[in-house]
Formats: C-alpha cells, sequence, structure tokens
C-alpha cells in the first residue's frame, strides 16, 4: 500500500510505523475515539433528566439509548467495505460528519422520535471510530502489539465514559442536557480535523493492475465470497457468543443501566451515583493500562493473550453476580472489581483479527463487532423492557431489576462455556497473507 503523509505526497512511509510517528497515528484515532465512547456512555448520567424532561418510562429510555446501537450495528458492513477499499482515514472523516448532525438534532429535539433520530445519526457518525484504528493498527503496526493496542485504545475511550459522569453532572446545571449536546458537536468536528490532518493518505495509482490481474483479495465487495472465509471460520463463531452477550452486556450496562440501578435499586442521589459512576470509569481506565502493560510480561513466561483473557471472563461474570445481588454499603467494591475483570473483553477484537489476512481486517473487526451492539442493543433495551413488564406484574423496581439483570447474567455464563467448549469439536486455523511477488 503506497501511503504518505498530510502536505508531504513524496514522503512515502516506511511500516510498520515507529516512533513519533507511531504515536502520531495512534493518537489521531484515540481522540476520535474518546468522542466515540462519550456518545455511547453520556445516557447513563443525563438519564434523570431525560426521564423528568420528557416523561420517559424505562423502556424509552432503554430504546433511546440503544438507538445509538442501531445506528452503529446497520454501518458495520459497509464500514468493513469501505475500510478495505479506501482505507481509516476517508471512511472515518466522512462518517462523523453524521455524528455532528446527530448531535445537534438531539440537542434541539422536542420529542421522542426525534431524539430517537439524532441517536441512530450519532451511532452511524462513530461506528467507524475503533474499527478503522484495528484496522488501521493490522496494516500499519507489527501483529505482536495488537493487543497492547487495543488496551490503549480503550483507555482514550474510557477517558470518554470519564468525561460524561461526574463532569457532565456538575455542569448540566448551567448549560443543561441539550447544551452538553452541542458541545459534542463542536469536538466531533475537531476530531475530523485532527483525523485529517494525523492519519496517512492513500495514494493514488495512476497506472494500476488489470481487473482481471486484481487478486481476491483486493476485490472487496458484498458477496458470499468476499466474507465466506469469515463467516466459515470456526475461531469467529467460537468468540461470537462472547461478543453478542458479554461485551454487548457490559456495554449496555456501564453505558446506562448502571446509573439508574445505583439510583433506584441502591436509594443513592444522582450526584453520589455520578461520582460512583466516575470511579468505576477510573478503574476501568486503570485496568485497560494494566492489560497493556502486562501482556508482553505475561507473554515472556508462556502465557498468552487468548488464556489470560479466557481466566478474565470467567471471573467477570462471578463479580458480576456479586455486583448486581450482594448489596451493602461496599457495593460499588464489586463494581469496580468487575471493571478490572470486563477490561479483558476488547482483547477478543484485537485476537480475533490475528486469524485472517491483513486485506480482511477491516471486514473481519466490523463484522465481529457487530455483533456487539447487537448484544449491547439487546440487553439495553431488553433490561427496561423486562424492568416495565415486572412493575406492572406488581414486582417491586428492585426485583425487576434482579430478575432482567439475572437473565442477561445467565446467556453469559452459556457464552462462556460455548467458547470453552468449542474447541474440542471445532477446531480453529489462522488464515495467513498471501505473500506478495
Amino acid at each position: 500500500m503506497n501511503l504518505h503523509w498530510y502536505r508531504r505526497p513524496q514522503q512515502g512511509i516506511e511500516l510498520p510505523l515507529q516512533g513519533r510517528y507511531a504515536l502520531r497515528v495512534f493518537m489521531s484515532f484515540a481522540l476520535a475515539y474518546i468522542i466515540s465512547y462519550a456518545f455511547r456512555s453520556i445516557n447513563a448520567v443525563i438519564s434523570p433528566e431525560l426521564i423528568r424532561d420528557l416523561n420517559l418510562s424505562h423502556t424509552e429510555l432503554g430504546f433511546l439509548s440503544s438507538a445509538y446501537f442501531i445506528g452503529f450495528g446497520m454501518t458495520q458492513i459497509p464500514v468493513g467495505l469501505a475500510l478495505d477499499r479506501f482505507g481509516p482515514r476517508a471512511t472515518e472523516m466522512a462518517l462523523m460528519c453524521f455524528a455532528i448532525i446527530g448531535a445537534l438534532i438531539f440537542a434541539f429535539a422536542d420529542q421522542f422520535m426525534t431524539l430517537v433520530i439524532g441517536r441512530v445519526c450519532i451511532g452511524v457518525g462513530v461506528s467507524a471510530c475503533l474499527m478503522s484504528a484495528f484496522s488501521g493498527f493490522r496494516t500499519w503496526f507489527p501483529s505482536q502489539q495488537q493487543p497492547q493496542l487495543a488496551s490503549a485504545m480503550l483507555v482514550f475511550g474510557t477517558l470518554g465514559a470519564l468525561m460524561t459522569s461526574w463532569p457532565v453532572h456538575e455542569v448540566l446545571p448551567f448549560i443543561g442536557w441539550r447544551g452538553v449536546f452541542v458541545v459534542m458537536a463542536a469536538l466531533s468536528a475537531l476530531a475530523i480535523l485532527i483525523l485529517y490532518v494525523g492519519l496517512p493518505i492513500k495514494a493514488k495509482i495512476h497506472e494500476g493492475p488489470k481487473a482481471d490481474e486484481i487478486t481476491p483479495d483486493e476485490k472487496v465487495n458484498l458477496s458470499w465470497k468476499s466474507y465466506q472465509p469469515i463467516l466459515t471460520n470456526a475461531f469467529f463463531w467460537r468468540i461470537l457468543p462472547l461478543g453478542i452477550f458479554c461485551y454487548g452486556a457490559f456495554i449496555a450496562i456501564q453505558t446506562l443501566w448502571f446509573g439508574p440501578w445505583l439510583i433506584q435499586v441502591m436509594d443513592y442521589s444522582a450526584g453520589t451515583a455520578a461520582q460512583i459512576l466516575f470511579g468505576f470509569n477510573a478503574v476501568l481506565l486503570c485496568a485497560y493500562l494494566l492489560n497493556a502493560w502486562i501482556l508482553p510480561k505475561l507473554a515472556h513466561i508462556g502465557i498468552d493473550t487468548m488464556r489470560y483473557m479466557t481466566w478474565m471472563v470467567g471471573a467477570s461474570i462471578v463479580l458480576q453476580a456479586c455486583a448486581f445481588y450482594w448489596r451493602g454499603p461496599w457495593v460499588w467494591a464489586w463494581w469496580y472489581l468487575m471493571a478490572v475483570a470486563c477490561a479483558s473483553y476488547v482483547l477478543a477484537q484485537s485476537l480475533i483479527v490475528t486469524y485472517f489476512p491483513k486485506a480482511y481486517s477491516g471486514r473481519v473487526s466490523t463484522t465481529y463487532n457487530l455483533s456487539l451492539f447487537i448484544g449491547a442493543f439487546i440487553v439495553q433495551w431488553g433490561i427496561g423492557y423486562v424492568i416495565d413488564l415486572g412493575v406492572a406484574a406488581g414486582w417491586s423496581q428492585i426485583s425487576a431489576f434482579d430478575v432482567a439483570l439475572g437473565v442477561f447474567l445467565l446467556a453469559q455464563a452459556v457464552a462462556f462455556v460455548w467458547f470453552l467448549l468449542a474447541p474440542k469439536y471445532f477446531p480453529a486455523t489462522i488464515i495467513a497473507d498471501t505473500p506478495s511477488n
């Protein structure tokens, strides 16, 4: 791939990236991902204001927040094709324009469906932020750095979650939730500018190969042949349920239901809940840093990323059960330990791309990512639906929360058992890159 820097068309780029050039690319992706994660998490803090101002039910609140995942999910396959055809820079910049539009629609909406439309547009707009990074990392960085880069990206994503917890709660009395979304639109515009300047540009090749000389991997299209190596890969199907029910459920709870659970089940004030949520995301950030630091050290003693992730996913299910049901003055400690274990989920995204050639990195990343957000949508909307269903049946709000969280905890346990047993029946193989001539 011929690449050059902005305003330096004659200066080719040597791969893999190193030093300040590697940092430049990483930070360009990371700053955009902060905005993406902030959009994803913000409803966990502003939900009391949304419920009060718009008289929303739990089902409506869950659907409104999960509308982000509808927009995000429906663009994943086109994003994968675009990443493999046009590269991360052009794909991510184009889509983030929708985030600006969506944030402004949300800020000035006065009806529920208008809010949903704005939220869908936001989901479309930030749908390439993490996958563009993973696609760029797979192409421009060494394979052994992929788990570290993935964990480091989630550190910056969690900074976005931190921005939208206690700090947003503090500014809400001054600018309101509508003002917050105007600020988010401005930050999205800034992110586009940084991507424009900071990422490598694919050079145009005027005399390319003839159509009959292009290899199948270079013909990126929406066809069975293009996706067959992904959708028939045993490792993809082994890890898919973890993405849907473990990572997806974690996203749904972190970005919405943790805040209402603290207020409605634990009877904390909105301010205290925002502080606990801030601490939760701070611990999560530290856990991602820990992963980036510890994975190379574990590799030196024979513990690979797959084994580490397996241990942590198992621990996360146990810790979630403690966080949901072992309630008391120190309940937040269970949630913080749960955050440490759940930080391992992102490692699946860095592992799965290494099972495929680099030419498939965009399609692999986005196909798997689609499963995460299908899960996040199901869980985020489903929890609200089960809560309203339980309350309508005469249950207490606490009992309704308990049942809703228990259903999805059970789904995670089943997914984890499948992950452990699948290799025995469906052994996976790595598809190597085709050697270049």
